[in-house]
């Protein structure tokens, strides 16, 4: 049996600081690397939702002015649908950064992409139905 102190063998349940580090940062760079080109395609998807609502409600309200002429019944401003395009994009970049942040590269790519076509069929629909 060997005499050896304590205080001179290492533990064997710490783990190396630099190699976690490293690895650690490394994939967050990447991480938000990923984040932010997908989040710009949301950005520009949440803007075009922005734009409809100003959009759609000027016609709708020059519309209506023309239908006030010939005494016709005012048509609605479909508030419901517009409020759930502006949220689309929000709501599905941050439930894609959230299932994804302690997946795979690949895997977090994946999700980013398929919020980002299910965000674009959802605001083709509510555009058609506004």
């Amino acid at each position: 049996m060997t005499d050896t102190d304590p205080a001179e063998t290492p533990l064997e349940t710490e783990p190396d600081e630099n190699s976690t580090v490293s690895r650690a940062g490394h994939l967050g760079w990447l991480s938000i690397t990923i984040a932010i080109a997908f989040g710009l395609f949301y950005v520009y998807n949440l803007f075009e939702a922005i734009s409809n609502v100003v959009g759609v409600t000027s016609q709708i309200n020059l519309y209506n002015q023309a239908r006030a002429v010939v005494k016709l019944a005012p048509v609605p401003i479909p508030w419901v649908w517009l409020v759930i395009d502006v949220l689309l994009a929000p709501i599905a970049f941050a439930l894609a950064f959230v299932l994804g942040r302690r997946k795979p590269v690949l895997l977090k790519v994946l999700l980013f992409v398929i919020g980002l076509t299910l965000v674009a069929a959802m605001t083709l629909s509510v555009e058609a139905l506004a």
